[in-house]
């Protein structure tokens, strides 16, 4: 499973690691896809560009993201009494299955989303510098409205909250 940021500059997910660092993109039910030909394991038949890693080398997940991000390492530990979240250690039984376990995606996760928290936040920054254009816009037009309906720089300027001189600077020219 992967999450996709707001702005869909990021895509990330709990990838599975090769024994030689190499990181996961999916899986199949033979194991772990990787990209890259080391002739060492066999090639995906419809991914010819990947081998196919057995569940059971897998040596632990870290976080991945399509702009290139790499999350700290969770070890694949051997036996169920040496796990230790605290420590990044997690069991999964050879002969399962080689995915991160919920617990370990979602620290994966929480550690991808404060990768793309700056990123959100700037959507943030853009979303309010469009109501803050659409609000000046707004603002011109019923000053504009208010001068055509005849009212002062007086009234317009204590509407907005500054002087006549200041209203009257700021939208005479846009009558």
């Amino acid at each position: 499973m992967g999450w996709v940021s707001n702005d869909n500059e990021h895509e990330g997910w709990a990838a599975a690691v090769a024994p030689d660092g190499r990181l996961s993109s999916s899986s199949s039910g033979e194991g772990m896809l990787v990209e890259g030909i080391t002739g060492r394991y066999k090639p995906d038949k419809m991914l010819p560009d990947h081998e196919v890693i057995p569940d059971s080398e897998i040596i632990g997940w870290r976080g991945a993201c399509g702009c290139g991000w790499r999350g700290e390492m969770w070890e694949r530990v051997a036996y169920p009494a040496d796990a230790d979240p605290a420590h990044r250690r997690d069991y999964v039984p050879p002969h399962k299955f080689a995915d991160a376990s919920s617990r370990v995606e979602d620290a994966i996760h929480d550690e991808w989303r404060a990768h793309v928290a700056p990123s959100e936040a700037v959507l943030g920054v853009e979303a309010a510098a469009r109501e803050y254009a659409q609000a000046g816009h707004r603002l011109d037009k019923t000053v504009a409205a208010a001068k055509a309906a005849g009212a002062s720089w007086t009234d317009i300027g204590r509407a907005v909250g500054i002087s006549r001189q200041s209203a009257h600077e700021r939208w005479a020219d846009k009558q």
